[in-house]
């Protein structure tokens, strides 16, 4: 007589356990992953109606995922076709160009010295540009430096370059005064937007060593003087070492260019720090007539 095999319908039903049990688990996490859907589009759906989306510069309403409305986007973006045929060394626009783009070095950047390798200005500052800018440094107007940022995100990736994406995006620091009075970060949000569009990390770097005077209310060579010995690299609290940039290329974010004193004076303390090279990306660029 064959002897009775014990294990086979038993090792069956086991089997079929197993193979109803993944099935439920398969279901439920699509179910799962439809109701967190669900839950999501909820919750956009509610904040939608609480906070409807505005212009970030005028708060007029606009449609989702706008930033400015289009008197507001016409008046800030006037001067990007000119600004997009800019000499990459100094970001004056140039009137002719040649068939294989700007020539470097330009009539403008013959005359001065830049430390900094390239820069990409996003507008003129001119009209419009000039109280976006000031009104983006205060702590209640950061939305509309993010929006700001990204737009020169998009300049950014646009105007490329030969050197490849930087390795970091940093900024140029505000002393701390400065920031209690405005109740803001300075650059600091706007340079946060453009490494998060770009996909490269953004890092405070730097600091302040000392109170400085407004740039604007100084001739060119003050400037120079009102700049030097007023930035350095910040250091860890526990290592007391500075933030590695060693052989790095980094993106340097400010607010306006208008003779470059600032971006030089930074350049030259990120240099002796190691940076391999630094790129230069703005929101303005001031066009000054007897330039």
């Amino acid at each position: 007589m064959n002897p009775t095999n014990n294990d086979g319908p038993k090792s069956g039903q086991r089997i079929g356990a197993s193979q109803r049990t993944r099935e439920f688990q398969r279901r439920l996490g699509g179910w799962l992953s439809v109701s967190e859907s669900a839950a999501r589009v909820a919750q956009q759906s509610i904040a939608g109606l609480l906070w409807p989306p505005v212009c970030r510069w005028c708060d007029v309403p606009v449609g989702d995922g706008t930033d400015f409305c289009n008197p507001c986007l016409a008046a800030l973006t006037a001067s990007e076709p000119a600004m997009g045929h800019c000499c990459r060394r100094c970001g004056f626009p140039q009137p002719v160009i040649a068939p294989d783009g700007p020539q470097l070095p330009c009539a403008v950047c013959r005359r001065v010295r830049f430390e900094f390798d390239c820069v990409v200005p996003l507008w003129a500052y001119q009209d419009a540009v000039c109280g976006a800018i000031v009104a983006a440094k205060y702590a209640y107007r950061a939305p509309l430096a993010r929006a700001m940022g990204r737009r020169l995100a998009g300049r950014v990736v646009s105007l490329g370059g030969d050197h490849g994406p930087p390795d970091l995006v940093t900024f140029v620091p505000s002393h701390v005064t400065r920031q209690l009075l405005r109740g803001g970060l300075g650059i600091e949000p706007v340079a946060e937007a453009v490494g998060a569009q770009i996909g490269v990390a953004c890092r405070a770097v730097l600091k302040t060593t000392r109170r400085i005077a407004k740039q604007a209310w100084l001739d060119d060579q003050a400037r120079v003087g009102n700049v030097r010995g007023a930035f350095a690299l910040k250091r860890g609290y526990a290592s007391g070492r500075s933030h590695g940039i060693k052989g790095l290329h980094l993106l340097l974010v400010d607010d306006v260019l208008t003779t470059g004193a600032t971006a030089n004076e930074i350049t030259r303390v990120l240099r002796a720090g190691g940076a391999r090279r630094v790129s230069l990306a703005v929101l303005a660029r001031a066009i000054r007539r007897h330039e």
